[in-house]
């Protein structure tokens, strides 16, 4: 599966494909870093959009922050809200034929098995499982990741869209049923999920870790005309024979504690005491 870059129509990234989880979606994604698939590098038209955006259609595109690039996907179909599934946002297609709770005249039942004895686990499936009702219509899953091709690179936002019916889903070919896909390799460390990071945190490095968050100490202020390694070390704190001394000098004599003598009656008890005894 090859398409030309030189192309004028653009078409799928690849035509018909059932991705479950991140690794599949990694592998589409090498298959486009390595020139096997298509990148999509503008918006639809009209006619693309009638005729390629169906049931098993995948489209791989670059998040791009020029007006001549792609900011976000738009494919002029109604959806609802998203709905998480990791590692995969889901909407459903807004149809005038949507059954929801109590109404059980349409509601289908669909089976996602593969063979005989395997039981299909697949995002899909577990949106399909945990809807209020039922999609009859057609579905988007969308992924999103950053590509880091080397270290000194600059980290690149990719996004799958896919769609699919449920009542088509089964016939819908995997990563393992693809010629092309089955034999590729991801390597480990250039796609990180890109689900979690803000648009406030998009120039950071997806591969550097948040320092970790330790409470903050008070401090006695240090000199300011020292290093701040040097301020630490200068840091003295008063003993705590003389706080409590300081403490009961500064009350009024009918709420002192007993035994505590001002410096001027301390300083004459001593002097008597040191005189000889006659």
């Amino acid at each position: 599966m090859f398409y030309s870059p030189s192309q004028d129509t653009q078409r799928p990234t690849h035509p018909r494909l059932h991705v479950r989880d991140a690794k599949d979606a990694h592998t589409v994604f090498e298959a486009v870093r390595l020139g096997h698939l298509r990148l999509v590098v503008r918006r639809l038209n009209e006619l693309e959009r009638s005729t390629f955006i169906q049931s098993g259609a995948i489209f791989v595109w670059e998040e791009s922050e020029d007006e001549m690039g792609l900011k976000r996907w738009t494919d002029g179909k109604v959806w609802s809200g998203s709905r998480m599934r990791e590692p995969y946002l889901f909407y459903d297609e807004k149809v005038s034929d949507e059954v929801y709770p109590g109404d059980q005249t349409q509601k289908c039942t669909y089976r996602f098995v593969d063979g005989p004895s395997r039981t299909w686990t697949s995002s899909a499936q577990s949106h399909y499982e945990r809807s209020d009702h039922h999609p009859t219509g057609l579905v988007k899953q969308a992924y999103s990741a950053w590509v880091l091709d080397s270290v000194s690179s600059k980290p690149r936002k990719w996004h799958l869209t896919a769609y699919f019916t449920y009542s088509d889903l089964p016939t819908i070919p995997t990563i393992e049923q693809d010629p092309l896909l089955r034999k590729i390799s991801v390597p480990s460390g250039i796609y990180r999920s890109g689900k979690a990071r803000s648009r406030a945190s998009d120039a950071m490095h997806p591969g550097t870790p948040s320092p970790p968050m330790t409470p903050s100490r008070p401090s006695s202020p240090a000199p300011r005309n020292l290093p701040s390694a040097q301020r630490k070390d200068q840091i003295v704190l008063p003993s705590l024979q003389s706080t409590i001394a300081s403490s009961h000098l500064n009350l009024p004599p009918h709420v002192r504690p007993h035994g505590a003598r001002l410096a001027e009656d301390q300083r004459m008890i001593q002097m008597l005491n040191s005189r000889p005894i006659l």
